[in-house]
């Protein structure tokens, strides 16, 4: 999709038109999907950034080097969400979902305020679904198998109690980048995959 957007054989208006928030919450960081490839990242980036500051009419246009700056921004700020949420953010944007601004768009109003905004709406999200699946669970009836995935949760909560200890110790050290590294790499293991949400927990520690 970054190619061709790069390229512009993507059309970005279906893709905006189908893109909801719930779509991005378990969508790859840019971080990850472009490790190694930053500057075919960038460059996506930059045709987005363009895109969005041309849909604004203001009379006053932004110069290439002005342009440039809120690309690289974007790039830093969005570096552990994903690409729809890039999309989906300018759309949003655009479409006066955040406010409107009469004095113009810089990088002050895109990510002192409207980004915050964003990220916020995203997290509200984020919890209403797992309160959801909460109180979807405490609605099933108690039965003989109930019981029996009890008594075998009990079992799991001590392996993940072990493993918790254990994603601990490897990453007392850490920075965000080895911490990403490493969930890439569970992710490839067919033994680690099922673990790696014990893992990302560690997102919330390592900065």
């Amino acid at each position: 999709m970054a190619k061709g957007i790069i390229s512009g054989d993507v059309s970005l208006a279906p893709i905006e038109m189908g893109l909801t928030i719930s779509q991005t919450l378990n969508a790859p960081s840019i971080r990850t999907v472009f490790r190694g490839n930053e500057k075919i990242a960038f460059s996506t980036i930059s045709v987005l950034v363009t895109r969005f500051i041309e849909s604004f009419g203001f009379s006053t246009k932004m110069n290439p080097s002005q342009i440039e700056t809120i690309a690289v921004d974007t790039f830093e700020k969005f570096s552990y969400e994903s690409l729809e949420d890039i999309i989906l953010f300018f759309k949003m944007a655009r479409s006066g979902d955040f406010g409107t601004t009469k004095r113009g768009v810089d990088s002050n109003l895109i990510f002192g305020e409207w980004f915050t905004m964003y990220l916020e709406r995203k997290s509200i999200l984020r919890e209403e679904n797992h309160e959801k699946q909460k109180n979807d669970s405490s609605k099933t009836t108690t039965s003989y198998k109930d019981v029996e995935i009890t008594y075998k949760k009990a079992h799991e909560k001590k392996f993940i109690e072990r493993l918790e200890a254990h994603i601990n110790a490897i990453t007392k050290d850490f920075d965000r980048q080895m911490l990403e590294d490493l969930i890439v790499d569970w992710e490839k293991d067919s033994e680690r995959k099922p673990y790696v949400k014990y893992l990302k927990v560690k997102r919330k520690q390592i900065k």
